[in-house]
């Protein structure tokens, strides 16, 4: 075990008047009591001070290491043993949060490693995300391929393309993607209910026709699409060639639609 230094490495003791205590005592002892607690001469913890310590001529004394799972009290004493000053607790230890703690939201002025925190259950869904410290380690809903999504997850900076040249039904990994449809004939493309594909309030998912087929946008049972600039839901939305448009999901199934060459 290693010692910690007392926090004021070069301690002098002095009176009211600010005069050096010449030989004033500091006793050490186990916190709320009168029994003796060693200190020592280095952080090896191998060599006790003399208890009380002794301080010199001018009030100096040298410096004390304390033992970091001891909790002390400490008495500065004139050289008659008169008390001047006593001090309870004193601890140098580091006081570490605990798990219930962390969970529960009560964690303050306390400490625990990143290491420690990553391995506890429970903390990821107390924090509201799972806490990273060391390589390897997977952050949630960062990575690039969606496989799990919510309303704050981190999206694309731009827009991967997914080609489907055939009918196709949408999937969470289109989220923030370009879907596009290179053929020469017209297909459908599906929007999928949450129920059977858990997209997030926000989702949003581009579509364009680059081929001479019509892509008509269609949704599942359950969904309604609406089209930006027009009251009311639609039915469905066609996509013609040169086409471009955006579909966004404002709430739980219903998609709002923008774009060009789209009816």
């Amino acid at each position: 075990m290693t010692g910690t230094l007392l926090p004021t490495p070069v301690f002098r003791a002095v009176d009211s008047g600010g005069a050096p205590m010449a030989g004033a005592l500091l006793q050490f002892y186990l916190t709320g009591t009168t029994t003796p607690a060693s200190v020592y001469a280095s952080n090896g913890l191998a060599t006790p001070l003399s208890n009380p310590v002794v301080a010199d001529a001018g009030g100096l004394f040298v410096p004390i290491y304390l033992d970091p799972a001891v909790t002390y009290r400490v008495q500065l004493q004139t050289s008659g043993g008169t008390v001047v000053r006593d001090i309870d607790p004193v601890s140098t230890s580091v006081i570490e949060a605990t798990l219930a703690q962390v969970n529960a939201g009560a964690a303050t002025g306390v400490y625990v490693s990143p290491a420690k925190l990553a391995g506890w259950t429970g903390v990821a869904a107390a924090l509201g995300y799972t806490p990273l410290n060391r390589a390897g380690d997977t952050a949630t809903n960062l990575v690039l391929a969606n496989s799990s999504l919510s309303a704050t997850s981190a999206g694309y900076l731009g827009l991967p393309v997914n080609p489907q040249g055939g009918t196709y039904t949408c999937a969470l990994s289109d989220a923030g993607k370009l879907v596009r449809h290179p053929s020469g004939t017209g297909h459908a493309f599906t929007i999928p209910a949450v129920a059977s594909v858990a997209f997030p309030i926000g989702t949003a998912i581009a579509f364009r026709a680059f081929g001479a087929g019509t892509v008509t946008i269609t949704p599942d049972t359950g969904v309604t699409f609406y089209k930006a600039g027009t009251v009311g839901s639609v039915a469905s939305l066609t996509l013609v060639q040169s086409g471009l448009c955006t579909g966004v999901m404002e709430d739980t199934n219903a998609w709002v639609f923008s774009g060009v060459g789209l009816s």
